[in-house]
């Protein structure tokens, strides 16, 4: 560090003793690489991406065909969102750090980058110029699926004569993971009852982007100040279904409202209370080995 008094050279005992420990934590780095595991994920994650940026757009493009029609494709960019807060720490849980870089990471940021450069130029064209093309809608989600199997099936490939290695425990699910998965469960639950509420004539669109724009701005704060980084390590099967009936609602929601509005605002507000209710089952579901 600029200006600070250099750091004090071991002696040879220690010196040695540090390359004697080397071995050992390289093999432990390489024990937690698990590339067949790695790869699924990235899969899974680009389907994941792929249908969440689809279901925005698709919203988008039948709002366009019916421009009197409700539309809330907002919340479908909120659960995107929380979904990549979550993915984040389970791919450094399998060692995602060592595996993606060289033309691997170029290939899966540049497609990445290009899906959403493709896509935020598409909302901007059409909102300067009025301009509509079913055609282009898919571009955005194919390059996003693109990218995650670009990488998924890359390290599917290297590891394929790998022996196969147990999964590492999660992390525990301490008392911040369950507020943290309480906060989740909320915020899908308003996700999904704000979808409903974009179908009410007059202020139900406004308040629906109002709230969206306050879960947001919820990640941008959790984002910015670490809060439960590492929420996904901690999470188990019952968490994790939970999370996905929520993001299925809340995609279902923003269909719905743009074909279904007059049911819109009830469906919305029963599966919100169910998806509320869930997530506090799975918040104070005990630990395993807890008495």
């Amino acid at each position: 560090m600029r200006g600070a008094e250099p750091l004090e050279q071991p002696d040879a005992a220690t010196a040695r003793a540090y390359l004697d420990v080397l071995p050992g934590v390289r093999q432990r780095a390489e024990d937690v690489l698990d590339p067949r595991r790695l790869g699924r994920l990235y899969i899974v994650e680009g389907i994941a991406s792929a249908l969440f940026i689809g279901t925005y757009f698709l919203a988008g493009g039948l709002h366009r065909q019916s421009p009197d029609a409700p539309v809330a494709p907002m919340t479908a960019l909120a659960v995107f969102l929380i979904w990549s807060f979550l993915a984040r720490s389970v791919r450094e849980r399998y060692g995602a750090r060592r595996v993606l870089r060289g033309a691997r990471a170029a290939v899966y940021y540049g497609l990445v980058f290009a899906g959403a450069a493709f896509g935020l130029g598409l909302v901007l064209l059409d909102g300067l110029t009025g301009a509509f093309s079913w055609f282009w809608l898919p571009v955005p989600s194919l390059l996003f699926l693109a990218g995650g199997l670009s990488v998924g099936l890359s390290l599917q490939y290297e590891g394929r004569d790998a022996p196969p290695r147990p999964a590492p425990a999660p992390a525990p699910f301490t008392r911040t993971a369950r507020v943290g998965t309480m906060a989740v469960g909320a915020c899908l639950a308003i996700s999904v009852a704000l979808s409903g509420a974009a179908a009410v004539p007059g202020w139900g669109s406004a308040v629906s982007s109002l709230g969206m724009c306050g879960v947001m701005i919820l990640f941008v704060i959790a984002l910015l100040t670490r809060w439960c980084a590492d929420l996904g390590e901690t999470w188990r099967i019952p968490q994790w279904s939970m999370f996905g009936f929520g993001a299925c609602a809340v995609a279902a929601m923003v269909l719905l409202v743009s074909t279904g509005p007059r049911i819109a605002l009830v469906t919305g507000l029963a599966l919100g209370a169910v998806v509320l209710v869930l997530a506090a089952i799975v918040s104070l579901l005990p630990e395993r080995g807890d008495d």
